[in-house]
């Protein structure tokens, strides 16, 4: 083994049983370890089934995928005791029960070692997890226990036995394609992205929005970024004999995997739609708006506050409610000086806020790490990190 003072230290994701995703090499899963290993040097690795290909590891040079055959628990116990004198951090993924024996046998090897344990999840699905004996404990085991959003920090704060801390899923441009917004240029369009048309997403809702503000805004557009579920087809269908004016300015663009095209989008647009029934604390997506300068409109889910700055730079309403859904788009559709200021309030809080490298700053000294072996301070722009 090499010894402890000549080896870099080692930041290691496990998603032992649902194993990783492509998209989710370049999401925040990803994004921590590969951020510890370019600002810091550290040896970074997604241990999981293979769920390949994966593309997306080329924007995220030394950033290392472990693959395992199985999800038995033997096996994957087995590459932790085989690799955990490099595994100086553990990073973990949804309060799931399977974590326990994992957490077990991380805290026996490596006493010393720190664990992050990312509970990305909403208040609803976190109420199905019974909170037994040994799930208590091994949150009580880990350095640090987040999640994306401070709605699900305060109530988990209440509920839990443990700190909870709120670490957001934040913007990191790996292409390093993204361009600010330039707001003389931005159009009349009102963008959203994602799964559309699935239960969780409520497109529906959008659109019927739209369809009732379409006269009284005659120059905006509504463009739906992603994939399209099957079972959405009729409900459009109906929706094109029943609104031929809305539907002839509704766009359906597709699934952007270009990350210099989808940020145009945003760009282009000024004002982000997510009238999503769920969420995981506060989505990708929003911090992608942000940058783009589109001011947020957003269902009520558990990050509605964190995705509008609280009011300053956008608005919520409840869950299914198109009337008032429709409400906030007409007024703000029709303020053209409001939705400027708001589209450059959105820049500076994303900006303050979501900057994914101040994020894991703040997480690395949540888990107490400080310069040490193997590692040299990194430099950005001038500026010691």
């Amino acid at each position: 083994m090499m010894p402890a003072a000549s080896r870099p230290h080692g930041i290691y994701a496990f998603a032992p049983v649902s194993g990783w995703n492509n998209q989710q090499i370049t999401k925040n899963c990803g994004l921590v370890p590969y951020l510890f290993h370019k600002l810091w040097g550290w040896h970074a690795v997604m241990v999981g089934k293979d769920n390949g290909p994966y593309p997306a590891l080329a924007d995220v040079p030394g950033l290392e995928l472990a693959t395992l055959p199985t999800a038995d628990m033997e096996l994957v116990l087995g590459y932790m005791a085989s690799h955990v004198a490099d595994m100086d951090v553990l990073v973990l993924h949804g309060l799931f029960p399977f974590y326990v024996p994992i957490v077990q046998s991380y805290r026996r090897l490596r006493p010393d070692g720190k664990i992050y344990f990312e509970i990305d999840a909403n208040s609803y699905y976190e109420d199905q997890v019974p909170l037994t004996a040994e799930v208590e404990q091994m949150l009580l085991s880990c350095d640090v226990v987040g999640v994306s959003c401070r709605r699900m920090q305060r109530w988990l704060n209440a509920k839990w036995p443990c700190r909870i801390d709120c670490i957001r899923n934040g913007f990191y441009d790996v292409k390093e394609c993204y361009l600010p917004p330039d707001f003389a240029r931005k159009e009349n369009i009102i963008l959203t992205v994602g799964r559309l048309g699935t239960q969780q997403k409520r497109t529906e809702d959008l659109l019927l929005a739209f369809a009732a503000i379409a006269e009284a805004c005659p120059g905006w557009q509504l463009r739906l970024v992603g994939s399209v579920a099957p079972e959405f087809q009729a409900f459009w269908k109906a929706y094109q004999a029943q609104h031929p004016a809305a539907a002839s300015r509704v766009q359906f663009v597709g699934v952007i995997t270009d990350k210099a095209q989808l940020f145009a989008e945003y760009r282009r647009a000024k004002i982000f739609a997510l009238p999503s029934n769920i969420e995981g604390g506060t989505p990708n997506v929003i911090a992608e708006a942000l940058y783009g300068g589109c001011y947020i409109v957003t269902s009520e889910t558990d990050g509605a506050p964190d995705a509008t700055g609280n009011g300053r730079c956008g608005q919520s309403y409840p869950i299914g409610n198109v009337d008032a859904l429709a409400g906030i788009l007409q007024v703000v559709c029709q303020d053209e000086a409001f939705l400027a200021q708001g589209g450059r309030a959105a820049l500076a809080y994303g900006q303050e806020t979501y900057d994914f490298v101040k994020i894991v700053r703040r997480l690395r000294c949540l888990l107490g790490l400080e310069s040490g072996r193997g590692e040299e301070a990194a430099v950005d722009g001038g500026n010691v990190l």
